[in-house]
């Protein structure tokens, strides 16, 4: 027995002293880790929005929260039809609203183009982010995935809020997880004489009666997105309808590994096919509000930051968050925009590595300027030499 005994504490006690040196190593591994990231973030001088924690940014998501809810509070308050944050909640509305906790604010919302004793409602809102630079402007209309028996309203707003040609991103699949998220409203093969009527059963008695024909169909790799083009034909008149279908973006979920990068190249591609900038883009998951929101916003914000717009602005305020500023600014055109905490978490990491991306550019233009130099005539002083990761004077 006391053999035993005498056998198993020293046992327990190298066992213990291995778990601490195991945990002192990994506390040690995750310090050296941070204070290389806080070096590297001094190097590329990274803003402060951009060294926010995740708990930090957390916290951010928890303040657009609040502000939400105070909105929301006014708006069952207000009794003026005027103030921004009015809502309608008739039975037609209701019935058109995919979900019932998403819809537009009343003052800020398409309406459609029919005779005056017809809802006009459709669950979708126009957006515009003003860029800092003058013809920076950013339009859009974020809308929910159609619903079975009214996908005509949707390409009904599209005839008449969007020039040709009309350029629709869609963010969801029609089914996720088993459940509906959005109607099939678009031809989906190359079939002879595919076509899609459009309000055959004429629904406002306007007479408003339309044609979709898909032209082509194909798979952009990069982008990870099936690319229609399509032809909107009413009364005789065409209008070109490219349609991008983004195949990796999970409902609540954010892109991940190849699927974030291919959604930055869908985001170009959008841009490229738009080719009138003032042309609003089409952008729609399922409420319009989650993925939709994160597209629009990170669309925004990485031009904001290639342009030089984001610097300019921290290097004069320099605990300005622009990302908190524009999802807000979102949110006050479309309620719940950018849905979830991890949806705001990811639109920081792209910035985040966009920025590093862009200065480690600077840095090694710098340095093959700076070797591709003559050298000073003799007589002459020579110039003092930079120090190392030192970036290039604009």
């Amino acid at each position: 027995m006391t053999t035993s005994i005498g056998i198993k504490r020293p046992y327990s006690a190298l066992s213990k002293r291995s778990r601490s040196t195991e945990s002192n190593r990994s506390n040690s591994s995750q310090s050296a880790r941070k204070a290389s990231e806080e070096r590297m973030d001094d190097a590329y001088c990274v803003p402060a929005f951009l060294r926010l924690t995740r708990q930090e940014i957390l916290e951010r998501f928890q303040g657009l929260e609040s502000l939400q809810r105070g909105r929301m509070l006014k708006s069952v308050q207000a009794s003026d039809p005027d103030s921004p944050w009015a809502v309608e909640q008739t039975a037609d509305t209701r019935a058109r609203n995919r979900y019932t906790n998403v819809y537009p604010w009343a003052n800020n919302r398409v309406h459609l183009q029919v005779p005056p004793d017809h809802c006009d409602y459709i669950n979708a809102s126009p957006i515009i982010l003003h860029g800092s630079k003058p013809g920076k402007d950013k339009k859009y209309i974020a809308t929910q995935g159609p619903k079975e028996g009214q996908f005509s309203h949707i390409w009904r707003m599209i005839w008449h809020e969007a020039t040709d040609p009309a350029v629709i991103v869609m963010l969801t699949q029609t089914w996720e997880a088993g459940r509906d998220k959005c109607f099939q409203y678009f031809p989906e093969d190359l079939k002879a004489n595919d076509e899609l009527t459009i309000n055959d059963d004429d629904e406002f008695g306007d007479g408003f009666k339309a044609t979709v024909k898909l032209l082509s169909l194909s798979q952009d790799i990069a982008s990870r997105s099936a690319i229609r083009k399509m032809t909107l034909t009413v009364d005789g008149k065409e209008k070109t309808i490219w349609h991008l279908l983004f195949s990796g973006w999970p409902d609540f979920c954010v892109p991940e590994g190849e699927n974030q990068s291919a959604l930055l190249r869908l985001i170009k591609l959008s841009e490229e096919y738009n080719t009138i900038p003032e042309n609003p883009r089409i952008v729609h998951c399922s409420a319009g509000v989650g993925r939709s929101g994160t597209f629009i916003a990170l669309d925004y914000l990485l031009q904001e930051l290639d342009d030089g717009s984001i610097e300019e602005a921290v290097n004069k305020i320099p605990h300005f968050d622009p990302v908190f500023d524009t999802v807000n600014k979102l949110r006050e055109q479309r309620m719940t925009m950018v849905q979830s905490d991890s949806q705001l978490v990811f639109i920081y990491q792209v910035l985040k590595e966009r920025w590093l991306e862009k200065r480690s550019t600077m840095s090694v233009n710098g340095a093959s300027k700076q070797h591709s130099e003559p050298q000073a005539p003799e007589g002459t002083e020579e110039p003092e030499p930079r120090p190392p990761g030192a970036f290039p004077e604009d």
